[in-house]
């Protein structure tokens, strides 16, 4: 895989297929590879060139351990330093959860950079987190390692077989130190009609926070919506089956062959 740090941080990718740029940045719980796990390289690399990013913390890309170089900012930053070392100046983005963070503070502060946007199971409210809360499950995370986090996963979702061994191979003091991070997260809920790039914004009916996914997905100019049925949040990636027949056809539609 190739390498850059031009971010500050090394951060690992790799690349599948043909056509028009299409950057995957994967959730707080995976890695690059999940994409491949999931069925998505195998449907979409005969359309787009894949650009398969490790976040950092994540993967092959460095894993500091420190909570504020995982502020939302650094990992744009981190995409951004892949985009320029592969000399693309504009792509697609579908981002997961943490990662469709990511693509929404890309798609406001660095507009052209982008040329369209999917996020899934993805609120830009601001974290409501009893700071109590984030202590107990930073805790557990440091005392029982990446099986607290499966345990806490699969007490209220199946996870797929290929999705477990991802995320016990993940490092538990990376993963510890973007946790805490991740729940500071300010939001951009007021930021987002400065959007101009196409949105598709994918929820499912069982997420406990589609009430936010909505209010997001009603705050971008001219968003799409699609609520999957019978999907929780980790869902709106697994379950590629329901994903894959309305995302192919937007990304058809808006992410046409021009230039990069």
């Amino acid at each position: 895989m190739p390498v850059t740090d031009r971010s500050g941080v090394p951060i690992n990718y790799d690349l599948a297929g043909s056509g028009p740029p299409l950057v995957l940045l994967h959730g707080f719980v995976g890695d690059s590879t999940t994409w491949r796990h999931a069925g998505y390289v195998d449907a979409l690399a005969s359309q787009f060139t894949l650009v398969l990013v490790d976040g950092r913390g994540r993967g092959r890309s460095a894993k500091p351990h420190d909570p504020a170089m995982y502020a939302t900012h650094h990992l744009a930053a981190d995409v951004l330093a892949v985009l320029d070392d592969l000399g693309m100046n504009r792509a697609g983005f579908w981002g997961q959860s943490l990662g469709g963070r990511v693509g929404l503070l890309l798609a406001i502060r660095h507009p052209d950079r982008l040329r369209t946007l999917i996020v899934g199971a993805t609120r830009a409210q601001a974290a409501t987190v009893d700071p109590a809360i984030i202590q107990a499950e930073v805790r557990s995370i440091r005392e029982q390692g990446m099986a607290a986090v499966v345990a806490d996963l699969e007490a209220t979702e199946l996870l797929p077989e290929w999705l477990r061994p991802v995320i016990l191979a993940a490092d538990p003091a990376a993963v510890a130190a973007c946790y805490v991070a991740m729940l500071d997260w300010p939001g951009v809920l007021e930021e987002l009609q400065r959007i101009r790039v196409p949105t598709l914004v994918l929820a499912g009916d069982q997420d406990p926070g589609l009430t936010d996914l909505r209010a997001t997905a009603d705050s971008i100019p001219g968003a799409r919506l699609t609520v999957l049925p019978g999907c929780g949040h980790l869902d709106t990636f697994t379950r590629s089956d329901l994903t894959l027949p309305v995302v192919v056809p937007f990304l058809t539609e808006t992410l046409a062959e021009t230039p990069t």
